[in-house]
């Protein structure tokens, strides 16, 4: 019905479209010395209907009688800028490129800009777009990304309000919003949700270090959602908006190399831009870029038994040291084309392509105090990850009111474990060896456990924040038994086709209507497994051969320096020598297995690995009905809904036991459900300079795919299994938000608001120990709550202190804070059996982030001191053990520098650093001395120059 009724209006919008042929319109570009500027302020001197100029600086002022104008342009940082001009017989003028930022000696309709430096330029371009929104929206310019040390897309977007990240080796790799799950955030490219695939294959969070940071032209988050947007986005949408045509011919090359201290190896980054006008109809632009460098972490980890209950549920079962190295190398190309038939209709094409390549080599200790063994583990692989976006589209304006614009696009993004090289590629994946000693563990409580002194029973354990393993024997190669032949394999992507149909009808100069209708058919593939063979000898086998780690290729361990540096290199006595990558991938040669008696105890077909591979289709209709009323020149009301069917099927396949043994059964679940969204939007000018917004907006998140797959996968190598849930709803969110905005200065900004989600459903991971064969294992599953609550306020300040006096005048200060504060109920257990709920917080939200950037700037020369802060937070939910054992994330502050300076109007100098003091990430269990884990990832940096013309 709601089709039916979509369809009658768009086709009575196009029969008024197509009659409306009074008057004329004007049309033109909007640029600076810089490139294009997006959200300009654009409108005839002594009239009423303003509009801003869209991403790529166009705009088109329709139902123009005869007449003489003046046309005004107006953007934050700049002069006004006037341009006359005169329309006669009705025929449609082309003010081409209007360059403001220049005196024009014709007429003086161009006024002087006050911006001086380069900087200055992205900040006007940020404060403009932010300013003229209609909605609560913060924005970020490629040139002011350009001036931290941020080389992916994660790592950019930390410097917005409200935002925060989550680091994988030091650099930014998921985003969260206001504290809010990072699912909950929708990552669009040019308007469109883009597909994860990842090693977890785990959520719908995009994977952002696949996303290279030249690539952008700006980053839009709408806090506060309109109806034209995807609905899926409690905490808001990020859309990264790939780079678009130039005017002119432009050239643009970066180089830089680096130094990474963890891993003491060199790092290169470098990036071309090339764009140009092949016809006055027909022009392009194509960027690449290229970064390669080595991450490391050293990390200490301790995993409780929280799962036994008591005094017990606090001793340590296994102490894992484990030193990372990574080689890693992001490509990036980005190719898009802009065709103007003519001033009323144009095409265009965007195309994107970005592939993340990860060559990791870890080496782990693992102390088991319970089981009293030591077990070292080798395992390297290639981390391989692409995406790509094709889209086609165009911008159609029909007569004087009706504007038409249509897209059809494919994306898809790609995850494989690609080790070893030898094997055939549907045969690689993760492989790791293992080896065995048995080992006495001294420091031990009265009960025989392992424990921080505060913790044990008669007070006997470690007094630091880290712990000890106290090995009664000493750990060498000649003792470590070979125990386990392992490959992880991996193999997931997702694929979206989409179309889509926005129609923009002018009612009246002060009321515009706005339909839209789109389709997306996603499919998500995952293949999975995890093979594993043993020596016959640990089978039991008689006569079987024995091996041990001294018989194989070794190499030096830590690798590439010392281990845990911050803490005093603690384990130095129990560091040795461990086994080569290339001696790694010797163990998956038949001949190899057969010389050393191996047998595969765990195959593709087995019971733990059936369930472990899935698909999955998701295919979602969604229409909307906007409204833009600007009620008088200070009032305006932006409003309507939008309304999203979902249709999902998971095919999979489960385990059933019976008298003969196992077999697998193909099974199949689905569900259907329809969102309904209503969104009101509201924008209220002060001043000119003053500015209140207030939204109520429905918005919702969709389960995990991981969460949905039907069967139980159960993993020998984690110790883990985990269980989907196809019938699992969405989660759905009622959205209140309140900003005020203060624009002073030329380039002054103060921000204030308050924001509350009201939740239903929400899906949480409930964690507990379950017993299998014997051995302790962590069960995994999702589940729904009744209800929750997220709410918080939020302040910003752009200053530059150009009225004091000397150099003084060039410095200036960016800052923004958030509280936020959630609250949801979980249920209580006892001996298995729910007696009642407990108020907690979401998971993954922290109560406190604030970003500071201090920076000296003149015409030639920039420093900037960033500091990006992210407080204490929920991360993993443990609801039968209960609060006390819940993984907490300890609060973190990062500091990054960069300086640069223009040797000539065309060639930039610079230099950064990042994670200036070596910054851990620190997770404890419950009460903060309660350290689970720590990790460090050391201090990077790089310099280079850029070259424009």
């Amino acid at each position: 019905m709601l089709q039916r009724r979509f369809f009658l209006t768009t086709a009575a919008v196009f029969l008024l479209g197509s009659v409306a042929v009074a008057q004329t319109t004007i049309h033109g570009v909007v640029t600076d010395h810089q490139g294009n500027l997006p959200n300009a302020l654009v409108y005839l001197e002594n009239k009423g209907e303003k509009i801003t100029s869209n991403t790529d600086g166009s705009f088109i002022l329709s139902n123009i009688p005869d007449g003489n104008y003046r046309l005004v342009v107006e953007y934050s940082g700049y002069e006004i800028t006037y341009l006359p001009f005169t329309i006669t017989d009705k025929k449609p003028v082309d003010l081409g490129m209007i360059r403001i930022g220049e005196n024009k000696a014709k007429e003086n309709t161009i006024q002087e800009v006050v911006v001086t430096s380069v900087y200055k330029a992205s900040q006007a371009r940020a404060i403009t777009m932010k300013k003229n929104s209609n909605t609560i929206t913060e924005v970020l310019s490629a040139d002011a990304i350009g001036k931290l040390p941020d080389r992916n897309a994660a790592d950019a977007v930390q410097r917005m309000q409200g935002v925060s990240i989550e680091r994988d080796m030091g650099e930014g790799r998921f985003v969260a919003v206001r504290g809010t799950p990072v699912q909950w955030t929708s990552s669009t490219l040019n308007g469109n949700r883009m597909p994860s695939a990842s090693g977890d294959n785990a959520n719908r969070g995009l994977q952002m270090d696949i996303f290279p940071s030249e690539l952008i032209q700006n980053v839009r988050l709408s806090k506060a959602l309109t109806p034209d947007l995807d609905g899926d986005a409690i905490g808001g949408s990020i859309d990264f908006i790939t780079k678009t045509s130039p005017n002119k011919e432009t050239l643009a090359i970066s180089t830089s190399t680096g130094y990474v201290n963890m891993s003491r190896s060199p790092t290169f980054n470098s990036s071309i831009v090339y764009g140009n006008k092949i016809t006055d109809k027909l022009k392009f632009i194509s960027s690449a870029v290229i970064w390669q460098r080595s991450s490391a972490i050293d990390q200490m980890r301790n995993i409780f038994n929280y799962g036994l209950g008591g005094t017990a549920s606090n001793s340590i079962n296994q102490l894992q040291l484990r030193d990372y190295l990574a080689d890693r190398r992001t490509l990036g190309f980005n190719y898009a084309m802009d065709y103007d038939i003519n001033s009323k209709n144009k095409l265009y094409f965007k195309g994107l392509y970005s592939q993340y390549k990860d060559q990791q080599s870890v080496r782990e200790t693992y102390f088991n105090f319970d089981s009293k063994n030591v077990m070292l583990q080798a395992r390297h692989a290639d981390y391989l990850t692409d995406l790509y976006s094709m889209q086609i589209g165009g911008n159609h304006q029909v007569g004087q009111r009706l504007e038409i614009d249509w897209s059809a696009s494919k994306a898809r993004s790609a995850f494989k474990f690609n080790s070893p090289g030898q094997l055939d590629e549907h045969d690689r994946g993760y492989p790791i060896i293992n080896f065995i000693q048995p080992m006495g563990y001294g420091n031990i409580a009265s009960d025989g456990r392992k424990y921080f002194a505060m913790d044990a029973p008669n007070g006997v354990g470690d007094q630091t924040e880290y712990t000890l393993p106290y090995n009664q024997n000493t750990i060498t190669g000649n003792q470590l038994k070979l125990n386990q032949v392992i490959i992880s394999q991996n193999r997931n992507s997702e694929t979206d086709l989409r179309g889509q149909v926005d129609l923009k009808y002018t009612v009246a100069e002060n009321f515009k209507l706005q339909f839209g209708t789109k389709f997306n058919n996603k499919e998500k593939i995952v293949d999975a497994a995890v093979l594993v063979w043993m020596p016959k000898s640990a089978l039991g086998i008689p006569g079987a051969p024995i091996s041990y780690m001294n018989q194989f290729g070794q190499t030096d361990f830590p690798l590439n320096g010392g281990f845990m540096n911050p803490l005093g290199n603690p384990y130095q006595s129990v560091i040795i020598n461990q086994i080569t990558n290339a001696q790694i991938d010797q163990f998956y040669n038949a001949d190899t297995q057969n010389s050393l008696g191996l047998q595969q105890v765990s195959g593709k077909n087995s019971s733990s690995n059936i369930t472990s591979s899935y698909r999955g289709q998701e295919n979602v209709w969604a229409t909307y009905l906007m409204g833009t009323w600007k009620v008088n020149e200070k009032l305006q009301l932006l409003g309507g809904v939008r309304n999203e069917y979902n249709d999902i099927s998971f095919y999979g396949k489960k385990v059933v036991s019976t008298q003969a043994g196992t077999a697998a059964e193909d099974i199949k679940d689905s569900k259907k459900y329809n969102v309904f969204l209503p969104m009101v939007n509201m924008k209220w000018n002060l001043s000119k300079d003053q500015i209140v917004r207030a939204a109520y907006t429905r918005s919702f998140a969709r389960p995990d795919f991981n969460d949905l797959n039907p069967g139980t996968i159960v993993n020998d190598l984690s110790s883990t299994i985990t269980q989907g849930n196809t019938q699992l709803n969405p989660t759905f969110s009622n959205n209140f938000d309140l900003m005020f905005e203060n624009y002073f200065g030329k380039l002054d900004l103060v921000t204030a608001g308050a924001f509350y989600k009201d939740i239903t459903d929400l899906i949480y991971k409930d964690q507990s120990i379950v017993s299998l064969n014997g051995l302790p294992y962590t069960f995994t599953t999702p589940k729904n709550l009744e209800g929750a609550k997220l709410y918080g306020f939020e302040v910003g300040i752009s200053k530059r202190f150009e009225g004091l006096p000397g150099f003084l005048k060039h410095f200036g200060f960016e800052g923004n804070y958030t509280f936020i504060a959630s609250e949801m109920k979980m249920p209580v257990y006892e001996n298995g059996r729910q007696t009642g709920t407990m108020k907690t917080t979401i998971p993954n939200q922290a109560k406190h982030i604030f970003n500071t950037i201090l920076f000296y700037e003149t015409g030639a020369f920039m420093l900037r001191l960033a500091g990006n802060y992210k407080g204490n937070y929920v991360s993993e939910i443990r609801t039968a053990a209960g609060p006390d054992h819940y993984q907490h994330f300890d609060k973190n502050f990062t500091v990054d520098a960069s300086a640069s300076y223009s040797i000539h109007k065309n060639i930039r100098l610079f230099v950064e650093l990042n994670n200036i003091f070596n910054e851990p990430n620190r997770y404890y269990m419950g009460i903060k001395s309660r350290v689970e884990n720590i990790s460090y990832s050391g201090i990077r940096g790089q310099m280079g120059a850029t070259f424009n013309f």
